[in-house]
């Protein structure tokens, strides 16, 4: 990990990736319990709409809470273009680069298992443990192999690898057979990446079981759809073919994933092809608007609020991690939180949202910014 001070953000970058990156990692750790509290408030049909976007589907469908995961992941794609071309252009070249990318891969690997430690399983079916969310360790996996991809590969050749992975874990959940349920089984207890992390757990151990399991696979073709966007940031075309192409292509993407769901269902649990797809659409909506507004429009101030969180993002996930700020926020509201009544949830999730902010604006106003 390094630690650094830099300088004040360049004319030439792109601020809205900053910002996106924010965005994704505010709603994880703040924004969603926010939007939870609501329903407490006033039991309205807006605010539980609101509610349940910000809760994962339990198997299979879609809600908002689902993008968030697979967003971070195409965003990690999205920047490596930009960062190893400088590597690149650097005299220790492609050698250094590797050194860098494994080095990378472990720290969020064993920063994965730190916050692993602080987590609760989940995925529970009749009292059985079936499944542990190892979200940095997945990153680490497609982050890895998205830049070897990268690196030793053409941008068509990227197209390829990302179309391929997917068609491939199709073919493998689709075809192979499962013993007691056959071919081509969805549910949560017979698809068969529940089967091979079964056997994973039963040989090596439980918490490895997603690891080393099929669920892997396709969170490549999540960062190569990042990489690609990020080569098509970097290309020579003005800024508003760039927007175009990236809107024509997140329409295109979210009707791909729901005419593949027919066959392939969009689950999250499994990281479907057709999820892959309709996640990489809305990542690419999303993104749209951040470049179009920020970017083209140049309207930045209100995107700040972001931009703090997401030039640290690693740091305030590790922190919700190791530190309980509902807690801390408790503190404030102590000799009033029975007077708060209903509200009492939403105030909690307002200053603990506030705490971390304010964490991340010392370190952002200090150009202290830590790195993997």
């Amino acid at each position: 990990m390094e630690k650094q001070k830099e300088q004040s953000i360049k004319a030439d970058r792109l601020v809205s990736i900053d910002a996106l990156r924010g965005f994704t990692m505010f709603m994880l750790v703040g924004g969603g319990n926010i939007l939870r509290a609501l329903p407490e408030i006033s039991d309205n049909a807006f605010f539980r709409m609101l509610d349940a976007q910000n809760e994962h589907v339990p198997w299979e469908g879609f809600h908002y809470y689902d993008l968030i995961f697979p967003m971070f992941l195409f965003i990690i794609g999205l920047t490596l273009p930009f960062s190893y071309k400088r590597r690149l252009e650097s005299a220790s070249g492609k050698r250094e680069l590797y050194k860098h990318i494994f080095i990378r891969t472990i720290i969020l690997f064993i920063l994965g298992l730190i916050c692993f430690g602080y987590s609760d399983p989940e995925l529970k079916y009749d009292g059985e443990v079936i499944g542990y969310y190892g979200v940095l360790q997945l990153l680490a996996v497609g982050y890895f192999f998205a830049s070897l991809i990268m690196l030793n590969t053409s941008v068509r050749g990227v197209a390829i690898w990302t179309g391929g992975i997917m068609i491939f874990y199709f073919l493998i959940m689709k075809f192979i057979p499962v013993p007691g349920y056959g071919a081509g089984n969805f549910t949560q207890e017979g698809n068969f990446n529940e089967y091979i992390s079964k056997l994973v757990a039963a040989n090596i151990g439980i918490k490895w079981r997603i690891l080393l399991s099929p669920y892997m696979i396709p969170t490549v073709s999540t960062a190569l759809l990042g990489v690609l966007a990020g080569y098509w940031l970097q290309s020579d075309n003005t800024k508003e073919k760039k927007a175009s192409g990236m809107l024509i292509s997140a329409i295109v993407l979210i009707a791909a994933g729901l005419i593949w769901s027919i066959w392939f269902p969009i689950i999250k649990n499994l990281w479907t092809s057709s999820y892959v797809l309709f996640a990489g659409g809305l990542t690419l909506l999303n993104l749209v608007l951040f470049y179009w507004l920020i970017d083209i429009l140049k309207y930045q101030k209100w995107a700040f609020f972001f931009v703090v969180v997401g030039t640290n993002a690693i740091t305030i996930y590790m922190l919700t991690h190791v530190m309980n700020f509902d807690n801390i926020s408790y503190f404030f509201i102590y000799g009033i939180r029975d007077s708060l009544g209903a509200a009492q949830s939403l105030v909690i999730a307002l200053i603990s949202a506030a705490l971390e902010w304010l964490l991340l604006y010392y370190l952002y106003r200090n150009r202290y910014f830590i790195k993997l």
